[in-house]
């Protein structure tokens, strides 16, 4: 991965399962807006998943 990529990734509150999407050029999990807990890593999001 080069410098100018960015992979999204899905993220989860361990506490109330919220889930956002960040870029993992992040070096730090954010904190869920609800819970105030540190999120962790759910799923590398790749074009052309669909559900």
């Amino acid at each position: 991965m080069t410098a100018h990529q960015k992979e999204a990734i899905e993220i989860v509150c361990p506490k109330c399962k919220r889930t956002e999407i960040v870029y993992i050029t992040k070096e730090e999990m954010p904190k869920c807006e609800d819970c105030n807990v540190r999120m962790v890593f759910r799923e590398l999001l790749k074009e052309g998943k669909s559900y």
